[in-house]
């Protein structure tokens, strides 16, 4: 009994030395806030007193919630935290600062750093973390309509409905601004039942609809070529240059010229000016459908209003890439090929313009064209134009003239997406097209380029039934050096086929190795098992029987019994 009671004080002391011990350390913090706070509020020479100050996310909140009367000050010591005291801030630290600038109309102090953060979090997360930071429903509106926004800037519209669905469940109708930038999203993302049903949406939630909604919807029926439809709502009295231009922009596509035209005499009544993007618009359809009439009359307008020049010999450059700019690729491409007929020079940048715009508008065969001239002249351009014009020779048919390109774009540096570039190769090897798979492949992994195993498979398996066993040995070893692997099928193919050859070190240092990618199987070790005792490798043999059995990997009891008959 006095044991019991002697053993029940000890673990209270114990506890409550524990609690002590905690309750010092808050103190400690407390205190350590307060001084921080004070220096930050009360002295300007606060760099100076904060440079060797341990900082920690629970810490710095602390800080935040002394200093947040003043939120230029916590701004610029959040700021200055990251870039000094190597301060990493976590989710809850960061939406409190969030929170606390947007309230005092910081919003563009804080843009990258949500910019950033809509990135690293899903969606749910991200509102949970802002939702808690908040104070009062005036601010969680302000920030989720921030958030909302953002998803809607940087086009990921499926997260912004997410969060337009919590703040309707919130009771919060956004403005239509921001509706317009979430709008905005899924009409870029060319999801166009989608944008008819959020634009439904924003009506039935008594969103009215402005001049920029209007010019949304106009793009939406541009996109379907329903220029009837965007007639329509210019009939209605809702009109401006954009809405002119995505009108003109859907007649000309179709080569309905006349109407193009009309569409310039309208805008003149009601005192719109047509520019060089709406006129360029009519010249660009009209190279596209090859219509010289509409070409040569389009052409004489844009002089008459001193946008071009006669000769423009001198602006060729300038007029090509101002039209690249505009993405009016088949006007550039009519001022290219007239720059190339007449043997006229022009800037390596215009290749670069060129190539950029006619890879972004997948026009394949005429940015492969320009690509041949740029290497006849042996022009340079930058990294991000090789990985524009590569990146859509990856989308192209793999002809032998594309699978040529490509591989001298790696060669040069071009490193494109690994799953792209995996299939590439897998419609390669689908179509058993191997000489150029094979090719490829190689290129690839002398670049120390990574792509998916599939394609490396297929080929490995291709070497083994094709009896060119060396073949995949070496295409083995490539991948050891990136430390890739194969699936255990193929593995088993390829020990198999070492094994039946009675190469036995190369299958023993093939099995090794996937015995570190964790790829054995029954069958392996039935292969390597077989392949040792063919050769009186008994005790070989038998150390891998036991290793099988340890692992659990013991095979089906005919192949089983055949398999120890070795060792009787």
């Amino acid at each position: 009994m006095l044991h019991e009671k002697a053993h029940r004080f000890s673990q209270q002391l114990s506890l409550s030395s524990a609690a002590s011990q905690c309750w010092r350390a808050q103190v400690q913090r407390n205190q350590l806030a307060s001084k921080v706070s004070s220096i930050l509020l009360q002295r300007h020479n606060w760099v100076q007193l904060l440079q060797n100050l341990k900082l920690t996310p629970s810490l710095f909140l602390q800080i935040l919630h002394r200093t947040q009367n003043n939120p230029q000050i916590s701004l610029d010591f959040f700021d200055w935290a990251k870039s000094h005291l190597g301060f990493e801030p976590d989710l809850k630290s960061q939406c409190h600062i969030i929170q606390i600038s947007l309230g005092s109309g910081f919003s563009q102090s804080v843009k990258p750093l949500l910019d950033s953060l809509v990135h690293s979090y899903p969606a749910p997360v991200l509102v949970e973390h802002l939702s808690l930071s908040c104070k009062g429903r005036n601010s969680l509106f302000q920030s989720l309509s921030f958030v909302l926004e953002t998803y809607g800037r940087k086009g990921l519209f499926r997260e912004g409905l997410e969060v337009y669905d919590k703040m309707r469940v919130h009771g919060y109708t956004p403005s239509i601004s921001v509706c317009n930038a979430l709008l905005d999203a899924i009409q870029r993302g060319n999801e166009i039942r989608l944008a008819w049903s959020f634009y439904g949406a924003i009506l039935r939630n008594g969103v009215s609809p402005n001049l920029l909604t209007w010019f949304l919807v106009a793009r939406i029926f541009g996109k379907n070529g329903e220029h009837e439809r965007i007639s329509k709502i210019i009939e209605l009295g809702v009109y401006s240059s954009e809405i002119y231009n995505t009108l003109v922009d859907c007649l000309s596509k179709s080569g309905n010229f006349e109407a193009s035209f009309d569409c310039l005499s309208e805008m003149h009544d009601r005192k719109i000016i047509p520019g060089f993007s709406t006129l360029s618009l009519i010249l660009d359809g009209a190279c596209k459908h090859e219509n010289s009439e509409a070409i040569a009359r389009i052409i004489s307008i844009m002089v008459e209003k001193e946008l071009i020049s006669m000769s423009p010999l001198c602006e060729y450059d300038k007029l090509i890439q101002k039209l690249c700019g505009l993405n009016r690729t088949y006007a550039a491409e009519m001022i290219f090929r007239k720059a190339f007929d007449e043997n006229i020079g022009l800037q390596e940048a215009t290749y670069g313009y060129m190539l950029r715009v006619l890879s972004k508008e997948a026009r394949t065969d005429i940015a492969i064209w320009v690509y041949k001239l740029i290497s006849e002249k042996g022009v340079v351009l930058n990294e991000a134009t090789y990985n524009a014009f590569g990146g859509v020779l990856l989308r192209k048919e793999q002809s032998e003239e594309v699978c040529e390109l490509l591989m001298k774009l790696i060669r040069r540096g071009f490193s494109p997406c690994s799953s792209d570039l995996s299939g590439f190769l897998a419609i390669l090897c689908r179509k058993g097209r191997w000489r150029e798979a094979e090719e490829m492949l190689n290129v690839i992994l002398d670049k120390e380029l990574l792509p998916d195993s599939l394609s490396c498979c297929s080929l490995v398996e291709h070497y083994c039934f094709s009896k060119q066993i060396e073949s995949a040995i070496k295409l083995h070893d490539k991948m050891e050096k990136l430390n890739l692997s194969l699936d255990v099928t193929t593995y088993n193919v390829l020990l198999n086929g070492l094994v039946v050859l009675r190469r036995m070190e190369e299958a023993v240092r093939v099995f090794d190795y996937m015995r570190r990618h964790q790829k054995l199987s029954s069958a392996s070790f039935t292969v390597m098992i077989q392949g040792l005792s063919r050769l009186n490798e008994l005790k070989k043999a038998m150390k891998l029987h036991d290793e099988m059995l340890k692992m659990g990997l013991k095979p089906d009891e005919a192949t089983y019994k055949s398999l120890i008959l070795v060792f009787k």
